[in-house]
């Protein structure tokens, strides 16, 4: 369907009135007629390789029907009954056949559905190449990622550093007047605390059962990594003792990580941002803008040390006393054996990058938790005939296990209603300090795992969480 073109000699625009020799301008329209073949020849092999790709073709078998006609053909022929020895479906008398189709196990599919390529179904790339090949990158990412969020070794074992702040901390000053709420300047403590976090979760119960509430006031961080200038904690509203006592606008205001920069302003030169990690729990010292601790070890015992001194200064025999006299070498022991095996367990599975780091974590869990029953056969707590501060710890360790820990981080070992030992202590540990129930919200701390750690839960779905009552009931 070339345009008709003149056989008449063109304008000689160029070469003057000279005319052009017939051969010549034939040649020229040639030339011009091979060009518009390759134009279409173009053409029709990229409409063909569209096609192929649209209607899934695969390259081995081009010169079968497309696979859109193939499928129309087997549904338009009649299948054959099945056997009546098919245990899919249950045998029904004739009567019924009318409404067979309704019971059906099978669903049809939906008019409106997500959009897929349709890769896996087209034959191309090939699915050798193709699986393989995502594998490979996903994993990358993945380790990456993971890489980022935690320190690894070169076997891909997770490693638990340091980020400590605050060096030696001194004893915990009281009010100047004992069964006052706070010294007449205001509070001269904040404590900083997040509900998911396990660390946060044991001073927050010591804080409890030391009935120091009203002493040190406590402000419950937002675990929003997206709002974060880093980390993954934000303040919430100033509260009204904030307002009153006018403490700083960057204790009470903004992220975890501008409350650090607030109290290293006098080490960092101007403009300068803390540079380590903004953990929590963080107890602050307000009135002088400065940081006593960010260790959970060491805040629990200040705060139980503040709160022996409290009682003895009012002459109150009564309380709990989490770290006795005496059996301070007997706790760190005993804190070590159940951090190595079941509180660092099972991050130690969770953040594993290969299968060796894995398994030797969850060998460690599965050694804790027999260990541990077994202990709870014969003792009624972790440490001595009473609470201590490591059953606190491990409150805030078994509260995540069943619905955190053994599954975003894949830790081994069943539930705890499978350890009878350990679920008669947790019963009775709730049983004789109540107050332990409101220490947590078990459903947002759990649920916090697999909104946050998004690379090990890509599809941020959160499964079923019961209320920590409701738990400890069905133990």
């Amino acid at each position: 369907n070339r345009p008709y073109r003149s056989t008449q000699h063109p304008p000689a625009h160029d070469l003057g009135s000279v005319p052009l020799p017939h051969h010549i301008h034939i040649i020229q329209l040639q030339q011009e007629m091979m060009q518009y073949d390759r134009i279409i020849l173009g053409l029709c092999l990229s409409l063909s390789v569209s096609s192929t790709a649209c209607l899934g073709f695969s390259p081995s078998v081009r010169t079968h029907a497309p696979k859109w006609m193939i499928q129309s053909q087997y549904q338009s022929q009649s299948l054959p009954a099945r056997s009546s020895s098919s245990t899919l479906h249950a045998e029904k008398d004739s009567s019924d056949d009318a409404s067979s189709t309704s019971s059906s196990l099978y669903q049809s599919v939906p008019s409106k559905k997500p959009f897929t390529f349709g890769i896996l179904t087209s034959g191309f790339p090939p699915q050798q190449i193709l699986v393989p090949v995502v594998k490979f990158v996903t994993f990358q990412v993945w380790r990456l990622m993971m890489n980022e969020l935690v320190t690894h070794d070169e076997q891909g074992r997770f490693v638990r550093e340091s980020f400590q702040a605050g060096n030696n901390p001194s004893p915990l000053d009281l009010p100047a007047a004992v069964g006052n709420d706070a010294d007449s300047d205001g509070p001269r403590y904040k404590l900083y605390l997040g509900n998911p976090c396990p660390w946060c979760h044991r001073v927050k119960a010591a804080m409890a059962l030391l009935e120091l509430e009203n002493d040190i006031p406590i402000t419950m961080l937002i675990d929003n990594a997206e709002k974060a200038s880093k980390g993954g904690w934000i303040l919430p509203d100033p509260s009204p003792e904030d307002t009153k006592f006018a403490i700083a606008d960057e204790l009470t205001n903004g992220d975890l990580a501008g409350v650090y920069n607030y109290c290293y302003r006098d080490i960092l030169e101007e403009g300068e941002r803390y540079k380590g990690r903004c953990t929590a729990p963080l107890l602050v010292d307000v009135q002088s803008g400065t940081i006593v601790t960010n260790e959970s070890n060491e805040i629990m015992i200040l705060l139980n040390e503040y709160a022996r001194r409290k009682r003895e200064q009012s002459g109150d025999d009564a309380g709990v006393d989490l770290r006795p006299i005496g059996m301070e070498e007997e706790l760190e022991k005993v804190t070590k054996q159940w951090f190595d095996l079941l509180w660092n367990g099972g991050y130690k599975c969770g953040f594993a990058t290969s299968q060796v780091a894995y398994d030797e974590a969850a060998a460690d869990v599965l050694k804790g938790l027999a260990d541990m029953n077994e202990y709870l056969a014969s003792n009624s707590y972790l440490v001595g005939d009473s609470i201590t501060e490591v059953d606190l710890k491990n409150f805030a360790w078994v509260t995540r296990h069943d619905y955190a820990y053994t599954v975003i981080f894949k830790s081994p070992g069943g539930r705890i209603a499978q350890y009878p030992n350990i679920a008669s202590y947790v019963k009775r540990m709730v049983s004789e300090h109540p107050a332990l129930l409101d220490t947590v919200d078990m459903a947002d701390a759990c649920g916090s795992y697999y909104r946050q750690l998004f690379m090990l839960n890509f599809g941020r779905i959160v499964p079923y969480i019961p209320d920590i009552r409701d738990w400890v009931a069905g133990l």
